[in-house]
């Protein structure tokens, strides 16, 4: 099979988007509310903790779909629309790029040339979420077509998406009353005398 159609998966995915970038936001606000968040130092502890959140809500969530069937893995879920998108869920660097375990399964994911799970016409993509520079926040949620280690192209899901996604709003400060302002005899005249 060919590299994967950006025109047959973007429709596809479309059907359940809002959902997918809800279900993102939700897992990393859960990172963030958690008792973790300071605690565990490695990245990867993090990425997991959110993969884990991920997975839950998505299956939650899209199970009773009509078209979309769960394939559960060694360690993984993937997720299959209307028997013509498999797709899974990952971390991503800015440039749109997943790190895995080079397993003999991940590799075939990447490999368009390569049956997988008995799956040879299926369009396989990953949807990833992406970090700001502080990785404090999800930047970008995006569904990404890789050949091989190559890029082969990615769109983003918050360009179109209908979710919205309340932002923090500032405590009002209180109101000051207003300085007192005053004046000495003669300050007027000091300036005038340092100015020349």
């Amino acid at each position: 099979m060919p590299i994967p159609n950006q025109a047959v998966v973007k429709p596809i995915i479309d059907e359940i988007r809002d959902s997918i970038v809800a279900i993102i936001h939700e897992s990393w606000d859960d990172w963030m509310a958690s008792d973790f968040v300071g605690v565990w130092r490695c990245k990867r502890s993090r990425a997991n903790f959110v993969w884990e959140q991920i997975i839950g809500k998505a299956h939650a969530e899209l199970t009773d779909l009509d078209g979309v069937h769960i394939i559960e893995g060694t360690e993984t879920l993937k997720f299959m629309m209307q028997d013509q998108v498999l797709f899974r869920f990952k971390k991503a660097d800015g440039a749109g790029r997943t790190a895995n375990v080079a397993t003999q399964m991940a590799l075939a994911f990447h490999n368009h040339e390569q049956d997988l799970l008995g799956l040879p016409e299926v369009q396989r993509v990953e949807v990833v979420y992406k970090l700001n520079k502080l990785e404090t926040a999800v930047s970008d949620i995006c569904v990404v077509a890789r050949d091989g280690n190559r890029v082969a192209w990615e769109y983003s899901l918050l360009d179109a998406a209908d979710v919205v996604i309340p932002l923090p709003m500032p405590e009002p400060e209180p109101a000051r009353p207003a300085a007192k302002i005053v004046k000495l005899k003669g300050a007027s005249d000091e300036r005038k005398q340092r100015d020349k």
